[in-house]
């Protein structure tokens, strides 16, 4: 008896030392209907039953001004009804969460953890699909927050994409979904706000006479669907702000996943950081929303995560790019499931770096399991995959030297643009985000190969009823096959693209819709390739045009271009 009462003393005097550590333990107030988060810097209140976020205090003052709402909505459900549970508390950490049971046979599990010492809580996402569930489609999961109109007005997800928020009193008409006519005949859209995953780790919002801020980080792009080209929604007036566990947007109609989910299958998403900060002004507020988000990058895998989904002893895979005839400096390297295009993946997770000036790369805190590695390099148009790579914890998978010889279909003839995936080179496509942008294309063009210049006589994307023709001579016929590579960085509206080698058609390719150049879009969305091979003997000796024609495209619709490139196999 004596000996079991020193022990509970013990433990008694262990956790008040514990606690007499941590100047402002973490407090959990459980009032039935809602429940309560505090540490002394931050205070986050939750409706249990919907698992709401209804209110965010700092120093008093409820951010999201009793009207605002976090919460997590996917196709066809919401968090409503939860079931809620107080995971675990320590004076360092407490974590709750809310789970839900959807229609389509899929458990939803949101989890809150908030730490002494924090200006801010984090937040996961764990997806149950069990066996003996109806099959189902994975679609678009998201967690939003809408705040206080009246101390958040200023858009930030990069140095060079941010701005005010209007308005809904500025509306002046609406054009599309969230895109509206200002009275002074510009635009206003959220897509002018979405952008691309790779080396972004924070957005959110502030006020500029507040001088308050919220934002999300992402320490981790492992668990985003599509990779790193992927484009995500970040940020919208009322003010509105996402995080996206699963984002359809800009993807591609015919290609908008890996398929329906079957079986046993469970995946985490997150942690994100919801980030509580403030500053004299916009520039302060931002450059101390970068110093976190790089603080948070630094932790990554979180040693406080205790999930069996979230592993903390992670691989490497290490090793050196070479590329046969090109450069494999900066080249894109990616690991992801094997046999499905990796832009089109949900289901797994997903690993990205890019490679140095000689071709190495490092990929680090890789979750254990099996991946292909994926790599494409600039001027390059293949794409290079590796299969079998088996990640185990706490290892290194050494590739050494990965030699990749793209293919040649002959001797190339000519090459409007540099092969990278985008249409960066070509006019506007250095243009910032904005509606409308793709009235400004001319529907008829000429561009004369070692005369005119991709900068400024071919635009970023083909968006009008019209042809764009290439001339260029030849010494002398050809004969064997011609090759034209289309490197297409992405496609609007359905646009059918028909081509003419001299007058004689030889394809027409409808290349489907990711939603780009309607939806502010200038760089590219989904990247797809075709090859059009025709008979060499269609080019001839002296003046050759090959047509590149739209019959009817829809207004904000057309084809964005990456790289058109002309190869001839045989004599010429």
């Amino acid at each position: 008896m004596k000996k079991t009462t020193a022990i509970i003393l013990m433990l008694v005097l262990a956790l008040s030392a514990s606690a007499a550590q941590i100047t402002n333990p973490v407090k959990v107030s459980d009032a039935g209907k809602e429940v309560t988060l505090s540490n002394g810097m931050v205070e986050f209140t939750f409706e249990k039953k919907g698992a709401t976020l209804t209110a965010i205090k700092q120093a008093g003052q409820d951010l999201l001004g009793g009207y605002g709402r976090g919460y997590l909505m996917g196709p066809g459900f919401s968090m409503s009804p939860s079931t809620y549970k107080l995971v675990r508390q320590t004076p360092g950490l407490a974590e709750i969460s809310f789970t839900h049971e959807a229609a389509n046979g899929y458990f939803f599990e949101l989890h809150y953890v908030l730490l002494s010492g924090e200006s801010g809580i984090y937040c996961y996402l764990e997806q149950y699909h069990h066996a003996g569930s109806p099959d189902g489609g994975f679609g678009q999961i998201r967690w939003g927050l809408r705040a206080d109109s009246t101390l958040y007005d200023y858009h930030l997800v990069r140095d060079n994409i941010q701005g005010p928020m209007p308005t809904f009193a500025d509306f002046k008409k609406k054009i599309q979904d969230w895109t509206y006519q200002l009275p002074d005949s510009s635009y206003y859209t959220k897509y002018d706000y979405a952008d691309y995953i790779e080396g972004r780790h924070v957005h959110g919002y502030a006020g500029q006479k507040s001088g308050k801020g919220l934002f999300v980080i992402q320490a981790s792009h492992e668990y985003l669907n599509g990779g790193p080209t992927k484009q995500f929604n970040t940020v919208h007036t009322t003010p509105f702000m996402i995080m996206m566990f699963q984002c359809d947007h800009f993807l591609l109609d015919k290609k908008q996943g890996d398929g329906p989910i079957s079986g046993e299958w469970q995946k985490l998403g997150g942690p994100f950081f919801l980030y509580v900060n403030s500053g004299k002004n916009i520039a302060d507020i931002w450059s101390d929303a970068k110093r976190k988000a790089d603080e948070e990058v630094a932790k990554w895998p979180y040693k406080w995560m205790e999930h069996p989904d979230y592993p903390l002893q992670r691989g490497t895979v290490t090793g050196q790019l070479q590329v046969t005839g090109a450069s494999a400096a900066n080249a894109h390297i990616i690991l992801a499931a094997p046999g499905v295009d990796w832009q089109a993946q949900s289901h797994g997770y997903i690993f990205a770096v890019r490679a140095d000036k000689e071709g190495n790369f490092a990929i680090p805190n890789i979750r254990p399991g099996k991946y292909s590695l994926y790599a494409f390099t600039d001027n390059v148009t293949e794409e290079f995959c590796k299969n079998d790579i088996d990640v185990k914890a706490n290892q290194t998978v050494a590739l050494n030297k990965v030699v990749w010889t793209p293919k040649q279909n002959g001797t190339k003839l000519w090459q409007i643009g540099v092969a990278d995936r985008t249409t960066r080179g070509f006019k506007l496509s250095d243009h910032k985000r904005y509606y409308g942008v793709f009235n400004d294309v001319p529907a008829d063009l000429t561009y004369t190969v070692g005369k005119s210049k991709d900068s400024e006589d071919w635009y970023y994307a083909q968006t009008k009823p019209g042809s764009w023709k290439v001339k260029f001579n030849l010494d002398k016929a050809s004969s064997g096959e011609g090759v034209l590579t289309l490197g297409i960085a992405g496609s609007a509206k359905n646009p059918t693209l028909e081509i003419e080698v001299n007058g004689t058609k030889v394809g027409s390719y409808n290349f489907g819709n990711d939603h780009t150049v309607y939806r502010s879009s200038i760089l590219g969305g989904y990247y797809q390739q075709q090859e059009v091979r025709f008979p060499a003997s269609l080019l001839k000796a002296g003046e050759n045009i090959i047509s590149f024609r739209l019959p009817n495209v829809k207004n904000g619709g057309g084809i964005m271009y990456d790289v058109v490139k002309l190869e001839v196999s045989g004599k010429n």
